[in-house]
């Protein structure tokens, strides 16, 4: 359970002492633990949720609340009556944390204590979508099976008649309905707490724009009474045994979304879960977010501090989110007889490391003076820090971020005081194995309170477009669990839009006046012109890769009118007539009833005459 920076989400687990269905059941042993537990795991298994509360009037859930180290919220006995409104006791336990704490939560997360099954990371992915849509509300379904509406009836006695008239007889032309779950419901807490102006509406608090998250059947368990617990220990055993493919199968990274409004017509779409944003001086780092350039001056100022003024200009006109710089004080980097690197000695002809970082240091007062130029310039002021005298002078220099080189993935001290710096920590991975990597983010993650931005990097100066790998942005990703971004070394002009294509939310490359310049990096950077061209193309291929959610663009409309087929009649189709498939036909335009619903229309009765080479409609039939 992590922090969100700039949002603060609050988890309330409800547990209330009465049941009848069966009493005392968020203490009913399930595999040799209560049921409440399962719950707590799924909340402290959250990497969205700030704070974790338990809402109870339920002294055996107070205990496994207080073994687990939870905080318990006492629920008043007249919000824990079968008439109470569960969005009542919500906003009790709200204003409790919040005048507690005296910070006020941005949403909640609502969790029943009586579902031990829940699909593993549909908290977060309720939460992401929640955030990513704006909605009011954000709740988990599954699709209605065979208890649809059109095949219930009432009975009079032994008598039946249908609950709603329908013709329908397969299951395949049902309507797609979906009921909540329970599993979790994220809401904002502004709607949260308007509903508290309709007490008698105990759907207000879910607000006017309600959006979805579809699961399977077997996703979530709510157990009511016994039954509901056998059939909750059967798949909870199926899950330890690995057998439930349904629930831990290949697609953990995707979730299935729908918005329950009329103009949100993907309700089957699948969207990547991506990890929350990190804010660098308030701008979202994220999937959703236009990815943040950082134009890389490092070194290539060569020790000139009005050239290092000058590359400020150029990456501003270029049209950089930031510039960025390397601290180091020689002493505490590097010994004093350290050979150099093959490309150092190439691009410099110096084979000493000490004598070569002497040469590019800046004169310490020089600092002050560029942080102001990129204020002045719109840019943020980031450096790299290479030692613990470096990385405090940088903070004196009160930059929006610190960045670590590939080169100190390992150096475990100085991740754990960049980290402890309370700003955004940016970790360059090149040159690294993953176990090298794993070990740096656990560090960094755990230390760092504003959040941690992965770079994948390939540690070549420049580095040959075969060597990038940018497919590794989205492995780090999953397997991290953090925004992940690209730090450039190659001499390609699209490789910033490739790597945005491949999910980079970040993108750092080095600026130069003079590639062929003697340097270090001036080998592996772009001139003002190419970044200019670079930035361009990183924001363009940004508009094109869009959001991954399967929907018709609004441009689309006039093609799709024009190229549909619609059910047409083949011949004159008299009143009366029931309708065969040799009496219709699909053509253009698509405007009329849809040709996939051709067989829902065969063996209906016409109500009116109906000419041929004429636009079928619903309300032209029985």
């Amino acid at each position: 359970m992590t922090d969100n920076p700039g949002m603060h989400i609050l988890g309330i687990i409800l547990a209330r002492a009465g049941s009848k269905g069966l009493p005392h059941k968020c203490a009913a042993p399930l595999l040799g633990r209560p049921l409440i537990d399962y719950t707590f795991d799924h909340a402290a298994g959250s990497e969205r949720l700030a704070d974790i509360v338990l809402s109870t009037d339920s002294d055996k859930a107070r205990t496994c609340a207080a073994r687990r180290g939870i905080r318990i919220i006492d629920r008043p006995a007249s919000l824990a009556t079968d008439g109470a409104l569960i969005d009542a006791a919500v906003r009790h336990a709200v204003e409790e944390v919040e005048a507690h704490q005296g910070t006020r939560c941005d949403a909640v997360v609502i969790l029943y204590a009586n579902i031990p099954v829940r699909k593993a990371g549909a908290i977060d992915r309720a939460i992401e979508h929640l955030l990513n849509s704006g909605a009011d509300s954000v709740r988990t379904v599954a699709p209605v099976g065979k208890h649809h509406p059109d095949w219930l009836h009432r009975l009079d006695g032994d008598r039946m008649t249908q609950y709603r008239p329908n013709r329908i007889s397969r299951r395949q032309d049902l309507e797609p309905l979906y009921y909540h779950d329970g599993a979790v419901i994220a809401v904002t807490r502004d709607s949260l707490f308007a509903a508290a102006q309709t007490p008698d509406d105990g759907q207000a608090f879910l607000g006017t724009d309600r959006r979805a998250i579809i699961q399977g059947p077997d996703d979530a368990v709510d157990v009511d009474d016994a039954s509901d617990l056998l059939r909750a220990e059967a798949i909870l055993r199926a899950q330890r045994t690995g057998s439930d493919a349904a629930t831990t199968g290949p697609h953990e990274d995707t979730v299935s979304a729908i918005a329950l409004a009329p103009d949100e017509p993907s309700h089957n779409s699948s969207i990547p879960i991506h990890p929350a944003p990190v804010f660098i001086n308030g701008r979202p780092i994220g999937a959703k977010a236009p990815p943040y350039v950082i134009a890389e001056i490092g070194v290539n100022h060569n020790g000139q501090v009005e050239r290092a003024e000058a590359l400020i200009d150029a990456a501003a006109n270029a049209g950089a989110a930031a510039a960025k710089f390397q601290i180091f004080d020689v002493d505490e980097l590097v010994t004093r007889d350290a050979a150099s690197a093959d490309y150092q000695r190439s691009s410099c002809g110096e084979s000493s490391q000490f004598r070569l970082l002497s040469s590019l240091a800046l004169p310490d007062g020089a600092w002050e003076r560029l942080a102001d130029r990129c204020a002045r310039r719109g840019l943020d002021f980031i450096a790299t820090p290479f030692g613990p005298r470096a990385l405090k002078r940088l903070l004196e220099l009160s930059p929006v971020a610190v960045k670590l080189g590939s080169g100190d993935l390992t150096n475990r001290p100085l991740i754990a005081d960049a980290a402890g710096a309370g700003l955004p920590l940016i970790i360059s991975t090149g040159a690294s194995h993953v176990e090298e990597i794993d070990g740096a983010i656990a560090l960094a993650r755990a230390a760092a309170t504003g959040g941690v931005v992965v770079l994948h990097c390939v540690s070549c100066y420049p580095a040959p477009l075969a060597t990038l790998n940018l497919a590794t942005i989205r492995t780090l990703e999953t397997r991290l669990h953090v925004p992940v971004g690209f730090s450039d070394h190659s001499l390609s002009t699209t490789a910033g839009g490739l790597a945005v294509m491949a999910g980079a939310v970040l993108i750092e490359k080095h600026l130069t006046f003079d590639p062929e310049a003697s340097g270090p990096d001036h080998a592996a950077s772009l001139g003002p012109a190419d970044f200019r061209a670079y930035v361009r193309g990183i924001r363009e291929a940004f508009d094109a890769r869009g959001d991954g959610v399967i929907r018709m663009a609004p441009e689309e409309h006039d093609v799709r009118s024009a190229a549909r087929r619609s059910i047409v009649a083949k011949v004159d189709i008299p009143q009366g007539t029931r309708l065969t498939g040799d009496m219709l036909i699909c053509k253009r335009p698509g405007e009329g009833i849809p040709a996939v619903d051709l067989e829902k229309i065969l063996d209906r009765e016409t109500r009116v005459d109906i000419p041929r080479d004429t636009l079928l409609a619903w309300d032209q039939v029985e």
